[in-house]
């Protein structure tokens, strides 16, 4: 069962991240975390040692870079406690306890010092280049987020909340145990990030999880994540465990979630993202609010849409010429990698993970 997420996003005041949710900080967990710059193998790493771990019948989460989404940031072996993950900026890692839960790999010894200072002028220019595009789009992204923003105080105000929370209480009722004591277990992803693609949202996911999903339609996501919220809490007081999803420009507001035991998924639907998850069903959420408010704010809901929406655009744009200049800076690395021992240095951590001694107990 493919499972796919991110963990961080370009988001409102800099880097939305959940990196520190990787991992839970259980006895016998343990990371490997990779150093070494653009191109020096850090993804192909990652994506190899997953292929060889899931033919032994082991699943596996991909964690997927936002700033490039056929690239890895992570995977988690979740059976076997361990989990490697690339640990360079924008989410800096360090072991919390060295060699007692985790380790750093370093691939820089595998390059070329003398190559790549000889190319020390352009790899200067192409890293501030990379970071000025960065620092464009969290301007548009920010930007983007306090227009929206507005759009979510009206429809804070319009809202009927008492009647939507029954809503919620009802399919709680209908799909939920009630509380038995139990609390359920909550893990923290990303179903969607802004990316060079877009707006980005992993509907293969849903599809490897859920087998009945809900979508809800709601222009700024107000009553959705109210919903959403309800049955969340509904969910794990019943002992249920949740893969919650947040937004990514609070993350208070839980935008989409999946019930793995139920083969249940509830999503957000707004003017900023659209999932589009194969036999869903599509749930409007128009009647839980006031419409002569919204009418009475109609200029200014348009365009907190229609800007918002622009001002997206405009970052992806950037986030493309962001990995433009990332893939140029890439090329001068990979020229003066040695990936004969990052491979020997793949095959023993692969080794040692399928031999790991942090396996759980029978």
């Amino acid at each position: 069962m493919n499972q796919a997420y991110f963990l961080g996003s370009s988001s409102r005041n800099g880097f939305f991240s959940l990196f520190d949710r990787l991992a839970p900080k259980n006895e016998g967990q343990y990371t490997y975390l990779i150093k070494g710059g653009p191109g020096t193998g850090k993804s192909f790493f990652m994506r190899k040692i997953a292929e060889e771990i899931e033919k032994k019948d082991i699943e596996c989460e991909r964690i997927f870079c936002s700033s490039d989404p056929d690239s890895l940031d992570g995977i988690i072996f979740s059976s076997l406690r361990v989990c490697i993950a690339d640990a360079t900026a924008p989410h800096t890692m360090d072991p919390e306890y060295p060699a007692a839960t985790g380790e750093i790999i370093n691939l820089g010894e595998y390059w070329d010092k003398e190559a790549l200072k000889n190319e020390s002028k352009k790899i200067i220019e192409l890293t501030d280049k990379n970071k000025t595009c960065h620092k464009r789009s969290r301007r548009f992204i920010d930007s983007a987020f306090s227009i929206y923003g507005d759009g979510e105080r009206i429809c804070r105000e319009s809202l009927d909340r008492r009647r939507l929370e029954r809503y919620a209480a009802r399919i709680a009722a209908r799909n939920f145990k009630k509380p038995s004591g139990k609390i359920g277990l909550e893990k923290m992803r990303l179903l969607d990030a802004i990316t060079p693609k877009g707006y980005y949202f992993l509907n293969g996911t849903v599809e490897a999880l859920c087998n009945r999903k809900t979508v809800f339609e709601d222009d700024f996501g107000v009553a959705a994540s109210i919903v959403i919220g309800e049955i969340r809490t509904y969910a794990l007081a019943s002992g249920f465990s949740v893969i919650s999803s947040p937004f990514i420009a609070n993350e208070k507001k839980i935008r989409h979630i999946i019930i793995p035991q139920l083969g249940l998924g509830f999503f957000t639907k707004d003017k900023l993202c659209s999932p589009s998850p194969e036999g869903a069903k599509y749930v409007s959420l128009k009647r839980f609010y006031d419409t002569d408010a919204l009418r009475n704010n109609r200029a200014k809901l348009n365009f907190a849409k229609k800007a918002s929406k622009e001002l997206i655009d405009e970052a992806v744009s950037a986030l493309k010429n962001a990995k433009e200049v990332h893939d140029e800076l890439e090329s001068i690395y990979i020229r003066a990698m040695d990936f004969s021992k990052v491979e020997e240095k793949r095959k023993e951590i692969s080794k040692r993970i399928w031999e790991s001694e942090w396996w759980p107990e029978e």
